[in-house]
């Protein structure tokens, strides 16, 4: 498996390092440290440290994790549920009890613990058996169809879990990719913002990200062919193509920059769409002169690009990263 290609795809997609995780039923591997953490703690560490670390029964600092994991016995409270009946009102006892029995925890010897590491700075002859990804639902929306783009099978979804079950205790009854937002705890210990959630893929559907994000797809044609004869879209591509017949400023800029547009656009607003990535370019043309359209303006200028952006929730931070790459990715995850 080529991780390296799979950091590389996944660069600036999410934060820190996407993390690799690993079971261990005798030792721990070499070179990993051992932390006193709550379980699920080591996400954080390997993700935004670069640490190579691990939990087990004596390191650790949650004897619930530690439960659902199956590297601690746990006491009377956890095993029969109570603990969540006595500390939140939420659960009745028949659901806490089948929480702490049922599909979600890992009985008792299954593994000794586990392991985790940057996926960029695995160990010699260390293998993962899933990874994990902090990211924001956007590119969650994408990297959960890592199986979905290979055999149909959709991702796992969890929300009520302890995220220990989400990220020790799932993949291996499943080996199914999840997309979970974590409990309280788990978003917690891993200092997640709001904006922030969990992707969490078995190795064997790894290649899926590599076509998902290392191969452009054709927006504009799958836009396109969602449209029905009578969209609006149609009457304004002849309107934009009747334009286009007619010579109109910023026309050559915008050939020199190989991109298409189909009104006038001064070099300002020509160089701010150029700093998108490839793929987006021709509909973030096609939105702004939609706007500009709407708006009645005559030529785009930067302060329609702006405009724009501003309608979709993004002018602020437009204003500060005009063709910078960090824009474009925020606002791709608006569309």
């Amino acid at each position: 498996m080529g991780y390296q290609r799979i950091c590389e795809v996944l660069d600036g997609k999410v934060r820190g390092h996407p993390v690799a995780i690993r079971r261990f039923e005798e030792q721990p591997p070499a070179g990993f440290d051992g932390l006193k953490v709550d379980p699920c703690q080591i996400l954080r560490h390997a993700m935004d440290d670069g640490r190579r670390v691990y939990f087990d029964r004596e390191h650790q600092d949650c004897i619930h994790g530690a439960f659902i994991t199956g590297v601690h016995p746990g006491n009377e409270q956890i095993r029969s549920g109570h603990l969540l009946t006595d500390y939140i009102p939420a659960y009745n006892l028949d659901a806490a009890h089948t929480f702490n029995s049922g599909e979600y925890i890992l009985p008792q010897g299954t593994v000794k613990g586990f392991c985790a590491a940057p996926l960029p700075d695995l160990p010699e002859n260390f293998e993962p058996e899933w990874i994990v990804l902090v990211c924001t639902p956007a590119t969650a929306a994408l990297a959960g169809a890592a199986r979905a783009v290979k055999d149909g099978t959709r991702p796992d979804t969890a929300a009520g879990n302890s995220f220990c079950s989400d990220l020790f205790v799932t993949p291996i009854y499943t080996d199914n990719v999840v997309v979970t937002t974590g409990d309280m705890g788990g978003r917690m210990n891993n200092k997640l913002k709001e904006s922030e959630m969990f992707v969490i893929i078995p190795v064997r559907w790894l290649p899926g990200l590599l076509d998902i994000f290392g191969k452009d797809p054709d927006v504009k044609g799958i836009y396109e062919a969602t449209r029905p004869e009578d969209s609006a879209y149609w009457e304004r591509q002849r309107e934009k193509a009747a334009r286009a017949a007619i010579p109109m400023a910023g026309q050559a800029y915008a050939h020199s920059l190989e991109l298409t547009i189909s009104m006038p656009w001064d070099k300002e607003a020509l160089d701010a769409i150029a700093g998108a990535p490839r793929f987006v370019r021709a509909m973030a043309i096609g939105n702004v002169e939609d706007y500009a359209d709407d708006n009645d303006y005559d030529t785009v200028t930067l302060a329609v690009v702006e405009a724009q952006a501003e309608s979709i929730g993004m002018g602020k931070f437009m204003r500060r990263a005009v063709g910078k790459k960090a824009f474009w990715r925020r606002w791709l995850g608006k569309q």
